[in-house]
């Protein structure tokens, strides 16, 4: 691990390579890494491809709901592995997945609240010129602060131009949440509220 991060532990992993919090020695602030690691046969250049776009399209946002960008390196392991590390400020809080798993009911005038927290988060990035698309709109993408305030998080399927409607090859999304287009690799900003829908 860099020297300047210290006490990593493992807050969860996916597809996409695996997240940590972790301490940054020179402001004592708590961090989040997402790692992807380039190892014998397991990660592959689309899986880097997908991180380097994830660090170069967070670090041109700033809104109070989106993990700040911190940095991000990359460096050898003992066994012969490279480690890319994202860092992003630590939001604090539980997605919602597991505030619904843990039987949590909202009523609807406090779900329209949420959802129009959630809105303002999408209108900010499908604003933007070009517009940014999450691609992976879900309850554990979705952070519930104490103050009941909303974060976005994970942008790791994140897509900042707007494809050629033919289609591309990367399919990026969860079933269930992810519309038909994407499926053939298209997205467009309806993309992100038909997985907000869902």
């Amino acid at each position: 691990m860099h020297k300047q991060y210290t006490d990593r532990t493992r807050l969860g992993g996916g597809t996409q390579g695996e997240t940590f919090l972790a301490t940054d020695q020179a402001t004592g602030r708590r961090v989040v890494q997402k790692v992807v690691r380039l190892t014998g046969g397991t990660t592959g250049v689309k899986d880097i491809e997908l991180w380097e776009r994830e660090c170069e399209t967070l670090a041109t946002l700033d809104h109070p709901a989106i993990p700040q960008y911190l940095g991000h390196y990359s460096q050898d392991l003992p066994q012969g592995d490279r480690e890319f590390v994202l860092v992003q400020s630590y939001v604090d809080g539980e997605d919602l997945e597991k505030v619904i798993a843990s039987g949590r009911r909202w009523t609807e005038q406090e779900w329209i609240h949420l959802a129009r927290q959630l809105l303002h988060i999408l209108g900010y990035l499908h604003a933007l010129n070009p517009p940014v698309i999450h691609r992976d709109i879900k309850p554990s993408n979705i952070i519930l602060r104490a103050d009941g305030r909303l974060a976005l998080v994970d942008f790791g399927g994140v897509q900042s131009v707007v494809q050629d409607p033919a289609g591309g090859s990367t399919v990026i999304g969860t079933h269930g949440y992810m519309p038909p287009e994407q499926l053939v690799g298209r997205a467009t900003p309806a993309s992100d509220l038909y997985g907000m829908a869902a």
